[in-house]
């Protein structure tokens, strides 16, 4: 799909999904502030704003192998970005939550938002749907933040399936305005995989999508994090 077709697609899917408010916070206390910059690198695949948390060692917002959690999924089926920031500010484990961007990103842009924590949330977790799939996310787990002022870090973050929903890359089953119809975009209970959190395959041709106009190769996004002054 050509580069202006995508950011047409951007604009459309900005009325579909919902974002909640950046820099959310936890709890007070906070004493290191950080600017996360995301860049989609995709060639053909708009993704969702990206919802990114501070944490702990303990937490992982996915794992390779591991059954996704309803925030993923949702995330993943749905483009459903409040679900998941919900999901991640319930969690003790997560010092912080902050949407990065406020509309759709396409190929080749990128966005910024800042996100404080405190010295017992030392690692960084994010992820967006890749919108034109059925349950396809890039996302990156337990990111280690840059401890001096100043210092900056640069991660890369592949593809996954969500392992939610069967891939059949059919209009109907894709989120506005992927599907072509102006549907709702919900979930398919008929779809349910019941699968793991894997690499995602690509697009593989069988339905509506083909890899010319929806394909992408990994990593899907860099992710530069640089600690800055309160």
């Amino acid at each position: 799909m050509k580069r202006k077709a995508m950011l047409v697609l951007a604009l459309a899917l900005l009325a579909s999904v919902a974002v909640v408010p950046a820099a959310l916070a936890r709890s007070g206390g906070q004493d290191y502030t950080y600017r996360v910059t995301v860049e989609n690198l995709s060639e053909n695949q708009t993704i969702t704003p990206v919802v990114s948390a501070t944490h702990n060692g303990d937490f992982r917002l996915f794992r390779n192998g591991q059954a996704a959690s309803n925030g993923i999924q949702q995330l993943a089926e749905n483009g459903g970005v409040p679900v998941l920031a919900a999901e991640l500010m319930a969690n003790a484990n997560v010092g912080g939550v902050a949407v990065i961007g406020s509309a759709p990103i396409a190929p080749g842009d990128y966005v910024s938002s800042v996100i404080s924590t405190d010295p017992a949330h030392r690692r960084l977790s994010l992820a967006a749907m890749l919108i034109c799939t059925n349950d396809g996310f890039a996302g990156q787990s337990s990111m280690v933040l840059p401890h001096a002022l100043g210092a900056e870090r640069t991660y890369y973050a592949n593809s996954f399936d969500a392992g939610t929903e069967v891939n059949t890359e059919a209009y109907a089953d894709l989120v506005p305005p992927c599907d072509g119809l102006g549907g709702t975009g919900m979930s398919n209970p008929a779809l349910a995989e019941n699968g793991v959190v894997h690499p995602h395959p690509g697009i593989g041709g069988g339905g509506d999508l083909t890899y010319a106009d929806h394909g992408w190769n990994d990593p899907v996004l860099r992710i530069t994090i640089e600690r800055i002054e309160s």
